[in-house]
């Protein structure tokens, strides 16, 4: 699938079922992400881990307020990086995390007891389709949002920094038990 298809009005719409269930989400999310972002912050992870999805909690700086914003997102490994889709469950229109890293794509993600600052990189069209294929196949709700909406789904990459050695923070490491999957 291309990535100009993702979210295209060719691909069947969704039932009223779905309808209600994307609104209901997106209500959720819109008013508990502060608890969310605290709970996955409190467990270290733990609490996405029960639910065997790989989430991180992204920070960004809003490109209007300039002050910190903070979310849960789930993310699929990518190496040392972590890919991203900002799929806003759905919605008519772009996450406002994606519109703040267009703004400035230096962040900071936490996974698990791992924090780390991270470079944000949109991916082509052509990378795009192929992670896309693999994001449905692990999380198939994403069908979903492409469906319930007529705009593109960016897929991001974020990579870690380097530091002042131009070493690279990563975020896995065996003890948290979360390793890149194939």
């Amino acid at each position: 699938m291309a990535m100009g298809e993702i979210g295209s009005s060719a691909r069947p719409g969704l039932s009223r079922k779905e309808r209600v269930g994307l609104l209901v989400h997106r209500l959720a999310d819109k008013w508990f992400s502060p608890l969310g972002v605290w709970a996955l912050r409190r467990s270290k992870g733990g609490l996405a881990a029960k639910f065997k999805v790989d989430a991180l909690v992204l920070t960004t700086v809003g490109r209007r307020s300039g002050r910190t914003r903070s979310v849960v997102l789930q993310f699929f490994p990518d190496g040392e990086a972590l890919i991203v889709a900002a799929a806003n469950d759905g919605g008519a229109k772009h996450p406002a995390w994606y519109l703040n890293l267009k703004a400035n794509p230096d962040a900071h993600v936490e996974v698990n007891d791992r924090r780390l600052d991270v470079h944000a990189e949109e991916l082509s069209s052509e990378e795009a389709a192929g992670w896309w294929t693999r994001i449905v196949a692990r999380a198939p709700d994403y069908e979903r949002y492409a469906r319930a909406t007529g705009r593109t789904i960016p897929i991001l990459r974020l990579m870690p920094a380097s530091n002042e050695n131009g070493r690279r923070f990563s975020p896995y490491h065996e003890a948290s038990g979360w390793l890149p999957t194939a």
